[in-house]
């Protein structure tokens, strides 16, 4: 069989949605396929895409965008700026005349932006499968809009989202039931709990890429808010991204700068969670942040944002805490709540390792393939 990969995830580092596309493919290379890697710069610069190619992948890289990624935000139907994409990417696929294609969409309407492509694949009569690796809860979608992402999700052979919510959620934008849509867990590596540490102060850990949909920006007045003048506790910051410098002004103008650390970005979890007691996750959209289990595997809680697929793995006051919506006076109340059950953390840390071995299906992305 002669399967392409083909990720719509253009300027991101690798995480969550790479695993899951790239343990696909190392299956298929092992069952004797043909597999074409249609991918970024970054990701291809990963060393399992290196492995992939020693194998006897082929790899075509993707050019970046010429515009900044933020712009599908605000106006992911207008396409102009997607022509010389399309067209390499097309050739391509065609040159290496797949019988399946597997599309790693950053945003579940990806694949909307590309009408082109979308039209040869029609064309070609080349069966598709869709993941959806992350879904705003919102988006400003146009009845034209709405009807092209729904012909395209409805005419494949498989749609998989990597939370119920955002399969839900779905639904309820293009109004389509999506009979050909299925939900799976992206992989995660092996993961003892590290040893409780003395809370010396207490520590409260985010793990995100420093990006607006992550929603720390709403978490640091949150913060100040609910612990501002509490002490005992602090809060580390892992990870990188564009608002790294807003988010230290914003630290200042809550007067958190002694409370608030950024650790830049710390590839070694293990040695995150033996520092940390809880993760916020203060997401506006998600997927499922890989950072929720893997954190819940290493026994620590976590508060999180209904959001993505938050409520799949967290119980409320059993294995950490559910903040009903992204607001600052809505994770103000839930960080107060946390505090208030803070001698509990280590007990709800426990329950959460047992949760997510017992919830976490390891072998879902060979799903992609059957």
């Amino acid at each position: 069989m002669r399967i392409a990969f083909i990720s719509t995830i253009l300027t991101y580092p690798w995480g969550g949605a790479d695993t899951l596309w790239t343990s696909a493919a190392e299956a298929a290379v092992a069952r004797g396929d043909l597999v074409l890697l249609v991918i970024s710069k970054i990701a291809a610069s990963h060393a399992r895409v290196a492995a992939l190619v020693e194998l006897g992948a082929t790899l075509l890289v993707r050019p970046a965008p010429e515009i900044p990624t933020s712009f599908l935000q605000r106006a992911w139907h207008k396409r102009p700026w997607q022509a010389s994409r399309s067209e390499v990417l097309a050739a391509g696929v065609r040159a290496f005349e797949p019988d399946l294609l597997v599309f790693s969409c950053g945003g579940t309407y990806d694949l909307s932006v590309d009408p082109e492509f979308a039209d040869l694949l029609k064309a070609r009569g080349t069966p598709y499968r869709v993941i959806a690796n992350f879904q705003y809860e919102h988006p400003a979608l146009e009845e034209a809009d709405r009807q092209r992402a729904r012909e395209i999700l409805e005419a494949a052979d498989r749609v998989f989202f990597v939370s119920p919510r955002n399969l839900e959620i779905t639904r309820l934008h293009l109004q389509s039931p999506l009979l050909n849509a299925d939900c799976v867990h992206n992989p995660l590596a092996p993961a003892l709990s590290p040893p409780w540490a003395p809370p010396q102060p207490w520590s409260l850990a985010c793990v995100a890429r420093l990006d607006p949909v992550k929603g720390l920006d709403l978490l640091l007045p949150a913060l100040g808010a609910a612990l501002g003048d509490t002490p005992g506790w602090q809060l580390n910051i892992y990870g990188r991204g564009s608002q790294r410098g807003y988010l230290e002004t914003c630290a200042r103008h809550c007067e958190l700068s002694d409370r608030v650390n950024f650790r830049g970005f710390e590839p070694d979890l293990h040695q995150i969670w033996a520092q940390n007691h809880i993760l916020v996750s203060p997401a506006v959209d998600e997927g499922v942040p890989m950072t929720i289990p893997e954190a819940m595997l290493r026994g620590r809680a976590v508060l999180a944002t209904r959001v993505g697929g938050a409520t799949e793995w967290i119980e409320h006051r059993k294995n950490g805490f559910i903040c009903p919506a992204p607001t600052v006076d809505l994770l103000s109340d839930s960080l107060r709540e946390a505090w208030s059950e803070r001698l509990r953390w280590q007990e709800m840390g426990e329950a959460a390792a047992i949760s997510a071995r017992t919830h976490y299906r390891p072998d879902d992305f060979k799903k992609l393939l059957a």
